[in-house]
């Protein structure tokens, strides 16, 4: 056993040096807070961040391909040739998927079934986002573009003084000669970058599931769900408290949005610093804690869904609802 642990952790060490040197491609310091454009379909690019025209196909979209492709992979691994005493993946999986299933009985044992598969498909496609931005090679490797200094300097320099083409001074760069760095002028756009570090992609998730909030309030309360925003039959101070109701829905998806794409966005930022200042033994507790941070973030995601969900098919008060599915019972 301890052999083998030797030899994974040996042959990780090994990947892991060589991405490192294929990756370390530019000095400069590159952070984008939007998913920046790896290829401009039918276009040309404009900046780092943006196409002149064209389709944009983004390092995000091209990893968010790889997550789902990962994911159905799983399912299909798992599910070939199920058995009744689960083995092998197929008995990962399945303690997977049961331990959050029992879990979300706990909130709610009434509508779990209703709930549970958008909520479960949330939970682990945002896990493996997270866990995928941390793999070695993941916002390391890509291509040079030019920089908007480089791009302005070359049309200036034939018109003006030779000295504008170089560029502002720098950290020194020590990879500048190494096979596969970038040029000077350029700078790294990376082919892959975790999904959840795209605001669209966070955004996505939290429209979808404040929508779904919404459309299972209806489906349990029919219109007696707008009660929860809009009662002046009980008072002044209720009727405030349901507009506030009705401002908190929508404020749910900039918190859902925004709670997830700041916390991944700023853990890749920390590990881009640390590796930059000191890329070999610093970053590793860094990384050991946005694995805890990955999972926490899918967890919250998932989970504050639920509990919306339970608490919008709920009638105002709490009891009405109960009452009308024991009237049905008794018809």
């Amino acid at each position: 056993m301890r052999n083998r642990i030797l030899t994974v952790t040996g042959i990780l060490l090994a990947v892991g040096i060589v991405l490192y040197i294929i990756g370390v491609r530019s000095t400069k310091l590159h952070i984008s807070v939007a998913a920046e454009p790896v290829v401009c379909l039918g276009g040309a690019r404009a900046t780092l961040e943006t196409c002149a025209s064209g389709f944009p196909i983004t390092n995000s979209l091209i990893t968010t391909l790889i997550v789902l492709a990962i994911i159905i992979v799983a399912i299909l691994a798992g599910t070939r040739g199920m058995q009744m005493i689960p083995r092998g993946f197929q008995n990962v999986l399945e303690v997977m998927v049961e331990a959050f299933y029992n879990f979300a009985q706990s909130v709610d044992r009434r509508n779990v079934a209703k709930f549970f598969p958008f909520c479960a498909s949330a939970f682990f496609f945002i896990l493996v986002s997270n866990v995928i931005g941390l793999v070695p090679g993941v916002g390391s490797i890509g291509v040079c573009v030019p920089t908007a200094e480089h791009k302005e300097t070359a049309i200036v320099a034939p018109v003006a003084d030779v000295t504008m083409a170089e560029e502002p001074a720098g950290a020194s760069d020590f990879f500048a000669s190494w096979p596969l760095a970038c040029e000077k002028g350029t700078t790294l756009v990376p082919y892959l970058r975790a999904p959840s570090a795209d605001l669209n992609v966070t955004l996505a998730w939290a429209l979808v599931s404040v929508g779904l909030i919404q459309y299972f309030g209806f489906q349990a309360l029919g219109l007696g769900y707008l009660t929860k925003f809009f009662n002046f039959r009980e008072g002044f101070m209720t009727a405030i408290v349901g507009i506030l109701e009705l401002i908190s829905e929508f404020v749910r998806i900039i918190a859902f949005a925004f709670r997830l794409f700041g916390n991944i966005f700023a853990g890749e930022v920390i590990l881009v610093v640390m590796a930059f200042l000191f890329p070999y033994l610093l970053p590793a507790p860094f990384y050991a804690f946005e694995l805890f941070v990955a999972f926490m973030q899918a967890l919250i995601f998932s989970v504050l869904s639920l509990v919306f969900m339970s608490l919008a098919t709920e009638a105002h008060g709490g009891h009405e609802s109960h009452g009308h599915g024991e009237t049905a019972a008794h018809s």
